[in-house]
Order: C-alpha cells, then structure tokens, then sequence
C-alpha cells in the first residue's frame, strides 16, 4: 500500500487517529484481517464477526510489529503505534481502499457473473502480465471485505489491476465499483447462484449489470454473447460492448474456431475477430474444458483494448493457469488417480462444466458431488437435471454427500425425486426400478449425508487410473475430500 501516509488514512476513511510518538509521513504496509497474519509494519482491521471480535486481538497484532490498527473501540496505542477509531470497520476499509485506488490511477479490469469469475480472473491475468506489471484479486477475496484487502495490497508500480467482484444481494455492486472504480468490466454469464436472494435471472442481471454501468468514456463493457440475456445491453461507456462467445452467432465480435480438446492436457482453438489478425490465432491453453475458451476469448478481448498484440495475448494463454477448487487438476501419484478440484463452489451450469472436464479423462470417470445452495424454487430439479447430465456424459460413479444431492443421484439413475434411495445406497443401479429403460444412467452409486462417511468410503474405492471430479458448495467443506484424495497412500 505505497503512497499512503497515516494521515491520508484517517481522513479518507473519516477516522479519528490517535498515534503518539508516531512519524505521521510514515507509508503503512499492507492490511490484514486476520490477526495472525499481521506482519511487521502492516496495518489490521479489527472486524466484530459472528464469533469472533477481532479488537480482542489489537494488543498482539501491535506486538507481532503493526503500526497501525483500524477498529470501532475505543484503545490508545503503545508508543509509536498508531489506531484510528472509526464508526464501522468495514466501510473503513472499503473507503480506504478507494482512495488508494484513485490513488494509483490504474487501468482496473472488473469481472462478474454467476459462474467463472475466479477462473476469468486468472486467465485475464496471464495474459495482462505479458506485457504489464498485474495485479490481481487473491483468491477469491471479492466481498466487501476481500476486495478492499485486495486494493490495499496492490503494490505501487502495478500497471494494471484484475479484480474480481462477487454479489449476492440487492445493493452489493454499487459499493464494490465504487471501491475499485472499473475501467474494463467483464460479465461471464447470467446464472442462477443467488437467485433464491435477487429473485429472478432478470434481478440477477439486473444487480451484475451495475459494473459496467459507470464505465468512464475511455472504458470497455466485455460480455459474453452466448448468454441469452447479456445481449441485451447495447452500449456502456458510449460504446457498443465487445461480445465473446464459442461460435459466430450475429452477435459475437471474438470467437472460437476449431476447438480441439486435449484431454485434462488443455485446449486448442483459434481465436477470431482480433483486429490485428483477422484470419485467426491459433492458440494452446493448458487448461481442459470448452467454459476455459470462452474464459480466453473474454481474455483476449481485455487484452486487445489495453493494446496487446496477437503474439502477446498468446503468449499469456499458453501460461495460464487456475487455482486450488478452480477446475485444479493434479495427480496423487501413489495411488495414479487424477483429482479435478472444483471444490469451491457450485451452480447448476458449472456442475455441467466440470462434468464436461471429467468426461475428456481417460479411465473410471468418478463424480463426488454435493449440495448446491441459494438457487431458490426448482433447487430440486436443478440438482436433478445435474444428475442428469453426469448420466448422459458416460460417468462410471457417482458419489453424492448432503440432502439436496440426493436429487442428483436420482436424476442419474432416471427415478422420480420423490423415489427413496436406501434400498439402492452402494448397489447396482440396475436394482432400481428406472422411469425410462432406455435412458442413460450411471452404473454404480453411493449416497452419503456424513462427509466422513463418504471420504472413507470414496478412499477403498478409487483404483489406479480413475479420475475424480469433487464439487460442491463452498459450505460443504469438499476442500477436505480434495486433500484426503491427495493424501492417500
């Protein structure tokens, strides 16, 4: 966080600061949340959760060396430690940020949308960092909480920033770009993660729209044209956006042609519609998945408006990358088994996808999956109609843990979602009396509600050469069923 002194902090924020002894054009470092990560000359907000108060732990973080905290309480500071006292933590931060932001001046490539956030991110990164110095959202810090903490740790020679900003209530999108101001704002999709909260696509759309809704004249709204709803919008930032999508369709200015699936290796297109190569671009991504084209296409697009040639946009896709939970694959060598993580979270359209991912693998294909949350009315058939599509992409296995993913595994065995799945837990489908005989189904399942349970299980079951996809709502906790596949023996 350069560039910043004590002083500017307190009164971006609107803070009363109380720093004895403390040299006031001292540059802070970077902000934490968490009290354990607090570092020698870095600053802690102290925020009042559910569980935990973190002003209970002020007086430690000034004894691992922070100079400042940021809380609601009153406290005085030891001798050159400084505190700002301000009316609620969280705005604090957001504030702060957004003068940091202004600050630096920056092009700030904004991304939404119900499913691919985190993964568009990444690979917008790699192919910004060709050319510029980029920083990016950690993770999938993109709240009202993590993007501040995100801003505020951009160093002070970063060229361009990607960040990434999650909703989930009415109101939420108008607070984070007024945080991180976008100049490029990137929409994935219209789903239906949250829909049980913003009530319809259309107030889904409606919320998301909002950061490409004061776009400055020199900005760029980048959308995805095989969405049936972001078409819709027809101009921001004085302009018409720029639309990416995997075939030309009408409305698409980028798109993807010859798509060749390497297996989990990645995937080989052509990207057309560049303005310096209009015949086409060849490109390899090692990344699997037909949803990581068009996550390259929303990326090339970015980088052709920020003034990235052919060669370079290449260059970064050839780079890119995910992260753990983000349709991260590894191999647990001992045991030869391939583990798709995509654990983080889960809609009903990224389900889809990371089944699309697990059927290019060779060998027992295996899908552990769990519970989707806050999709609202028709969550029953949703989950169905995933179980569904696992039956339909030839999986071998299925794995489900959690009360709503029992509608998954009745959708892959063809049975009504009123049908009781104890008489058929850990036997042959085929016992089950199926709807349609002819329907595609998946021939082996286990049905678990203790997490536990299903990890001992899942454990004696996989055998050299299966290839394991894990997805579920984040609450689920599948983190722990990645690291228990990476961990056996």
């Amino acid at each position: 966080m350069k560039g910043m002194t004590i002083e500017e902090i307190a009164k971006s924020c609107g803070g009363v600061l109380t720093a004895p002894d403390f040299p006031v054009d001292r540059e802070i470092g970077p902000f934490v949340t968490d009290s354990r990560q607090a570092a020698q000359g870095g600053a802690y907000a102290a925020i009042k959760g559910a569980r935990v108060d973190g002003h209970s732990f002020i007086g430690d973080v000034y004894e691992k060396g922070a100079l400042l905290c940021v809380g609601e309480d009153d406290y005085t500071p030891p001798a050159g430690k400084a505190y700002i006292k301000v009316h609620s933590t969280v705005e604090a931060l957001g504030r702060i940020a957004c003068e940091y932001m202004r600050k630096l001046d920056i092009p700030v490539v904004g991304i939404t949308g119900s499913v691919g956030k985190t993964s568009t991110k990444e690979v917008i990164a790699s192919v910004l960092s060709a050319k510029y110095k980029t920083g990016k959202t950690r993770g999938n810090h993109n709240n009202d909480i993590g993007l501040p903490i995100t801003c505020l740790e951009l160093e002070g020679d970063t060229q361009v920033a990607v960040l990434e900003m999650g909703i989930s209530a009415p109101g939420e999108m108008d607070y984070l770009t007024k945080i991180v101001q976008p100049t490029v704002g990137v929409i994935t999709n219209i789903g239906v993660a949250h829909m049980e909260i913003l009530g319809s696509r259309d107030g889904i759309f409606e919320e998301k729209r909002k950061i490409i809704n004061d776009l400055p004249e020199n900005g760029l709204a980048v959308l995805c044209g095989d969405d049936d709803i972001l078409p819709r919008v027809k101009e921001a930032a004085g302009k018409k956006p720029v639309f990416f999508g995997l075939g030309k369709n009408g409305v698409n200015d980028l798109y993807a042609g010859d798509i060749k699936e390497l297996g989990l290796d990645g995937t080989e297109f052509t990207i057309m519609g560049l303005k310096d190569h209009p015949e086409g671009v060849r490109v390899t991504m090692p990344i699997p998945g037909k949803h990581m084209v068009l996550n390259a296409l929303a990326a090339a697009a970015v980088g052709q408006h920020l003034g990235l040639d052919a060669d370079r946009i290449k260059t970064g896709l050839s780079k890119a990358s995910t992260i753990a939970g983000r349709t991260d694959i590894s191999i647990n060598e001992k045991r030869n088994i391939h583990i798709i993580d995509d654990s983080y979270n889960a809609s009903p359209a990224s389900m889809k996808s990371s089944i699309d991912t697990l059927s290019l693998a060779k060998g027992r294909k295996i899908c552990v999956l769990g519970s989707m949350y806050e999709l609202g009315e028709g969550s029953e058939k949703m989950h169905y109609d995933v179980g569904r599509y696992a039956a339909d992409k030839g999986v071998n296995v299925l794995f489900t843990c959690g009360e709503l993913a029992k509608d998954i595994a009745r959708g892959a065995l063809n049975i009504s979602m009123s049908a009781d799945l104890d008489a058929g837990l850990e036997d042959e489908c085929a016992e089950i009396m199926m709807t349609d005989p002819e329907a595609n189904v998946v021939p082996l399942f286990f049905v678990f509600d203790d997490k536990e349970a299903m990890i001992n299980k899942l454990s004696e079951f996989v055998k050299p050469g299966d290839a394991v996809l894990v997805k579920a709502s984040n609450s689920m906790g599948f983190s722990g069923v990645v690291d228990a596949l990476k961990n056996l023996v």
